[in-house]
């Protein structure tokens, strides 16, 4: 979250609790109390979406794709070694061609060559497989690399969902702090005009500022 809207909720924090530890002096007047409500509702949507914006932090499940995209990779190349070597020696081009890649060919793909390029190799691998048996290629390693690659897509997708949802949450909160603004301008004219305590009123006007503004 960036620092002025971070400033506006801490604002809003600071009046709200204002108001809490004197509930005497402002639950008597309706319009006080209905514009509190208000900027309460609105304050609680604001740390709601600063909360999601949090959670959809990707650092994680990027290193996690990472590291998973590696162990991927790393299958892949123990399968290639085996199947390139059947795939030269009985001239099968198109299954050479697709399984041939360096561990830092795996690695630095895009996502989506990442997943194309595993899918076909591993088909045009399991479409021989009974002639790689004497390479030592069984149908269990095959298998590892299948899963290995599909927790690399599944990582990917989820790091996207979750990029999409902060990407909503931070869009979110400036409407909603814009939102408030009529009920804070209420506010800063009811409450010295409603409530006849100067330490309150002062208190509030103090609280009602922005840090850094």
């Amino acid at each position: 979250m960036e620092r002025r809207l971070e400033n506006r909720l801490k604002m809003l924090r600071n009046t709200l609790g204002h108001f809490d530890a004197h509930p005497d002096l402002w639950a008597p007047e309706p319009p006080i109390v209905r514009n509190v409500a208000a900027l309460r509702a609105g304050f609680d949507a604001m740390e709601a979406a600063g909360e999601g914006q949090a959670a959809g932090d990707t650092t994680g499940l990027t290193e996690d794709k990472k590291v998973a995209r590696a162990a991927a990779a790393g299958q892949l190349v123990d399968l290639s070694l085996k199947v390139s070597g059947y795939a030269i020696e009985f001239k099968d081009a198109d299954l050479r061609q697709a399984v041939d890649h360096s561990l830092s060919e795996w690695t630095r793909m895009s996502e989506t060559d990442f997943k194309n390029e595993a899918t076909n190799a591993l088909d045009r691998t399991e479409a021989v497989l009974p002639a790689l048996a004497e390479y030592k290629v069984t149908a269990e390693q095959v298998s590892a690399a299948r899963a290995a690659v599909a927790e690399v897509i599944e990582l990917s997708s989820e790091r996207d969902n979750v990029g999409a949802a902060r990407e909503v949450d931070t869009a979110a909160l400036p409407a909603e702090y814009t939102a408030l603004v009529p009920t804070l301008d209420v506010l800063d004219r009811i409450v010295p005009a409603l409530i006849d305590d100067a330490d309150f009123v002062a208190t509030y006007v103090q609280v009602r500022q922005i840090p850094g503004d």
